[in-house]
Protein backbone atom coordinates (compact mmCIF):
# COMPACT_ATOMS: atom_id res chain seq x y z
CA UNK A 1 0.00 0.00 0.00
CA UNK A 2 1.11 2.82 -0.65
CA UNK A 3 1.61 5.49 2.44
CA UNK A 4 -0.10 8.31 0.83
CA UNK A 5 -3.00 6.86 0.29
CA UNK A 6 -6.34 8.10 1.77
CA UNK A 7 -7.40 4.80 2.52
CA UNK A 8 -5.63 2.72 4.90
CA UNK A 9 -2.81 4.53 6.01
CA UNK A 10 -3.24 4.27 9.71
CA UNK A 11 -2.60 0.17 8.56
CA UNK A 12 0.72 0.76 6.41
CA UNK A 13 3.48 -1.06 8.18
CA UNK A 14 5.38 2.38 8.65
CA UNK A 15 2.51 4.09 11.23
CA UNK A 16 4.13 4.37 14.83
CA UNK A 17 1.33 3.07 17.05
CA UNK A 18 1.49 5.83 19.35
CA UNK A 19 1.28 8.35 16.68
CA UNK A 20 -2.58 9.22 15.79
CA UNK A 21 -3.81 11.52 13.62
CA UNK A 22 -5.53 14.32 15.21
CA UNK A 23 -9.36 14.34 14.70
CA UNK A 24 -9.11 18.47 14.13
CA UNK A 25 -6.52 18.21 11.57
CA UNK A 26 -7.82 18.72 8.10
CA UNK A 27 -8.65 15.73 5.74
CA UNK A 28 -6.76 17.08 2.98
CA UNK A 29 -3.27 17.24 5.07
CA UNK A 30 -1.73 14.12 5.10
CA UNK A 31 -0.08 12.84 8.78
CA UNK A 32 2.44 10.29 8.66
CA UNK A 33 4.45 9.21 11.21
CA UNK A 34 7.93 9.05 10.87
CA UNK A 35 10.68 11.45 8.91
CA UNK A 36 14.43 11.72 7.32
CA UNK A 37 16.48 14.36 8.00
CA UNK A 38 16.90 15.63 4.65
CA UNK A 39 18.25 19.41 5.22
CA UNK A 40 20.28 19.00 8.38
CA UNK A 41 20.66 22.18 10.73
CA UNK A 42 20.07 24.37 7.58
CA UNK A 43 16.88 25.84 6.53
CA UNK A 44 18.44 27.52 3.40
CA UNK A 45 21.55 27.22 1.12
CA UNK A 46 23.42 23.73 1.09
CA UNK A 47 21.71 20.73 2.78
CA UNK A 48 23.73 19.58 5.77
CA UNK A 49 21.26 16.41 5.79
CA UNK A 50 20.88 13.73 3.51
CA UNK A 51 18.42 14.76 0.98
CA UNK A 52 21.14 15.14 -1.41
CA UNK A 53 24.33 17.77 -1.68
CA UNK A 54 22.02 21.34 -2.65
CA UNK A 55 18.40 20.33 -1.79
CA UNK A 56 17.44 23.55 -2.53
CA UNK A 57 19.48 23.71 -6.12
CA UNK A 58 17.49 20.23 -7.99
CA UNK A 59 18.33 19.15 -11.45
CA UNK A 60 15.41 19.67 -13.65
CA UNK A 61 13.62 16.16 -12.61
CA UNK A 62 13.73 17.80 -8.93
CA UNK A 63 16.36 16.10 -7.65
CA UNK A 64 19.80 16.91 -6.34
CA UNK A 65 22.92 15.39 -6.14
CA UNK A 66 22.45 12.39 -3.89
CA UNK A 67 24.69 12.10 -0.54
CA UNK A 68 27.68 9.53 -0.89
CA UNK A 69 28.58 7.37 2.26
CA UNK A 70 31.47 8.56 2.37
CA UNK A 71 30.08 12.40 3.16
CA UNK A 72 29.11 11.06 6.47
CA UNK A 73 31.72 12.13 8.61
CA UNK A 74 30.63 10.21 11.72
CA UNK A 75 27.70 7.86 10.98
CA UNK A 76 26.97 6.99 14.92
CA UNK A 77 26.14 10.30 15.58
CA UNK A 78 24.14 10.98 12.81
CA UNK A 79 20.00 11.07 12.79
CA UNK A 80 18.50 9.33 9.82
CA UNK A 81 15.27 9.04 10.73
CA UNK A 82 12.82 9.41 13.75
CA UNK A 83 9.93 10.54 14.59
CA UNK A 84 8.30 12.57 12.32
CA UNK A 85 8.93 16.44 14.26
CA UNK A 86 9.94 19.61 13.59
CA UNK A 87 10.98 21.68 16.18
CA UNK A 88 12.75 24.59 18.04
CA UNK A 89 12.07 26.94 20.87
CA UNK A 90 8.62 28.07 19.74
CA UNK A 91 7.02 24.22 19.23
CA UNK A 92 6.83 21.35 17.70
CA UNK A 93 5.09 20.19 14.93
CA UNK A 94 4.14 16.32 13.79
CA UNK A 95 2.87 13.92 11.10
CA UNK A 96 5.68 15.34 8.78
CA UNK A 97 7.82 13.12 6.79
CA UNK A 98 10.71 15.28 7.73
CA UNK A 99 12.86 15.08 10.74
CA UNK A 100 14.33 18.54 11.17
CA UNK A 101 15.28 20.97 14.29
CA UNK A 102 13.54 24.13 12.94
CA UNK A 103 13.36 27.20 15.51
CA UNK A 104 10.64 28.80 13.31
CA UNK A 105 8.46 26.08 14.15
CA UNK A 106 5.20 26.67 15.60
CA UNK A 107 2.36 24.50 17.39
CA UNK A 108 -0.22 23.18 14.89
CA UNK A 109 -3.48 22.04 16.77
CA UNK A 110 -1.96 20.83 19.71
CA UNK A 111 1.12 19.12 17.70
CA UNK A 112 3.72 19.89 20.62
CA UNK A 113 1.59 18.29 23.22
CA UNK A 114 0.82 14.87 20.84
CA UNK A 115 4.57 14.77 20.52
CA UNK A 116 5.57 15.38 23.68
CA UNK A 117 3.07 12.30 25.00
CA UNK A 118 4.36 9.95 22.16
CA UNK A 119 7.32 8.73 23.82
CA UNK A 120 7.37 10.29 27.60
CA UNK A 121 8.39 13.63 25.99
CA UNK A 122 11.20 11.37 23.90
CA UNK A 123 11.40 10.47 19.82
CA UNK A 124 12.49 7.37 18.41
CA UNK A 125 16.04 8.19 16.10
CA UNK A 126 17.99 5.56 13.72
CA UNK A 127 21.20 6.96 12.87
CA UNK A 128 23.17 5.83 9.94
CA UNK A 129 25.29 3.46 11.33
CA UNK A 130 21.47 1.64 12.39
CA UNK A 131 22.00 1.87 16.06
CA UNK A 132 18.37 3.24 17.78
CA UNK A 133 18.08 5.63 20.35
CA UNK A 134 15.57 8.26 21.97
CA UNK A 135 16.92 11.25 23.07
CA UNK A 136 14.25 13.91 24.81
CA UNK A 137 12.65 16.23 22.59
CA UNK A 138 14.45 19.21 24.61
CA UNK A 139 17.84 17.75 23.91
CA UNK A 140 16.80 17.51 19.78
CA UNK A 141 15.07 21.03 19.58
CA UNK A 142 16.48 23.34 22.44
CA UNK A 143 19.87 22.30 23.35
CA UNK A 144 22.43 24.68 21.67
CA UNK A 145 25.39 22.43 22.94
CA UNK A 146 28.22 21.40 19.87
CA UNK A 147 27.00 17.60 20.42
CA UNK A 148 23.12 18.21 20.33
CA UNK A 149 23.30 20.71 16.97
CA UNK A 150 26.03 18.38 15.29
CA UNK A 151 23.92 15.63 15.37
CA UNK A 152 21.84 16.89 12.89
CA UNK A 153 24.72 17.50 10.30
CA UNK A 154 26.43 15.18 8.01
CA UNK A 155 29.50 17.20 8.27
CA UNK A 156 29.64 16.37 12.06
CA UNK A 157 30.12 20.03 12.84
CA UNK A 158 27.51 22.54 14.84
CA UNK A 159 26.76 24.62 12.80
CA UNK A 160 25.76 26.93 15.37
CA UNK A 161 25.82 30.15 13.27
CA UNK A 162 22.70 28.81 11.58
CA UNK A 163 20.68 29.33 14.36
CA UNK A 164 18.59 32.56 15.08
CA UNK A 165 19.66 34.94 17.76
CA UNK A 166 18.20 34.20 21.09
Amino acid sequence: MHPHSTNGIDKWVCVCPAATRPSNLADSLIYVSYGYNDNGLSTRGTSLGLGGQNVWLGGPDGTSPPVKDSDVRNPGQLRLIGDGFKGGRGGIVDGLSALRRDDTAQDNVGSTVRAQTRHNQKANIVFCDGHVEAPTLKYLFEDNSDAALAGWNRDSQPHSDLLPPQ
